[in-house]
């Protein structure tokens, strides 16, 4: 089972898996992110190092180490970019090389059931969930949590870019749900990327999840 196939350009390498099981050995300076973990997630953490570990073999670069920067993001060897994500049950990873044009990349996975309703208004505008809910034919609930995962994306992608933090007001979501394909566009400028820039991408609803990718290459045109 693949939530990412098709959502991501042939030569970005992926590896997903199931979150189940012991978790896989972690490399030198892995381990500390989570030497006081609760078991869960140690788990999660060392699956989605595993899944992001195979990814970068299938790229030329085996057995390298992904240990946790200052910011609690992975730190990719030099030559790649990627992104991990876990859910209930599941985790992924997708890497890319950087000398084939790829700048950042953001993967996100959700389970497609109702967020919180407290949440909604955090997360995304009554337009937002109207036009979502209208287009993918689900209820505003789980167009909350749809767009969740679609910003949570773009979060990812952007980041190593701009080394901004954003809240979820930061990016409107569109929604092209024939294509399945997003644009995410700022509402304030940040470092790299100006008002009303976009970050594009693509998302599918399968066997129960909502997966969502964005990629920006050294050609980005906003």
């Amino acid at each position: 089972m693949s939530y990412f196939a098709g959502l991501l350009d042939a030569r970005i390498a992926i590896a997903e898996a199931p979150l189940t099981g012991e978790p896989p050995c972690l490399l030198a300076g892995e381990a500390i992110a989570v030497a006081h973990a609760v078991p869960r997630r140690r788990l999660e953490f060392a699956k989605g190092r595993d899944c992001a570990r195979k990814a970068m073999a299938s790229l030329g670069h085996a057995n390298a180490s992904l240990p946790r920067g200052q910011d609690r993001m992975p730190v990719w060897p030099d030559e790649l970019v990627g992104s991990i994500t876990h859910t209930d049950g599941w985790t992924a990873s997708a890497v890319a090389r950087r000398d084939q044009g790829f700048h950042a990349i953001g993967i996100d996975l959700e389970p497609a059931n109702e967020l919180a309703f407290d949440l909604w208004d955090e997360i995304c505008t009554p337009t937002e969930r109207a036009m979502l809910a209208a287009n993918c034919g689900v209820t505003p609930g789980v167009a909350a949590h749809f767009i969740f995962c679609l910003k949570e994306a773009a979060f990812k992608c952007q980041y190593p870019i701009s080394g901004a933090m954003l809240e979820f007001a930061d990016l409107l979501v569109d929604v092209d749900a024939q294509a399945g394909t997003f644009a995410a566009t700022y509402q304030r400028a940040v470092p790299q990327f100006e008002i009303r820039d976009r970050l594009l991408g693509r998302f599918a609803i399968r066997d129960g999840y909502i997966a969502s990718a964005v990629v920006v290459t050294t050609e980005r045109t906003p």
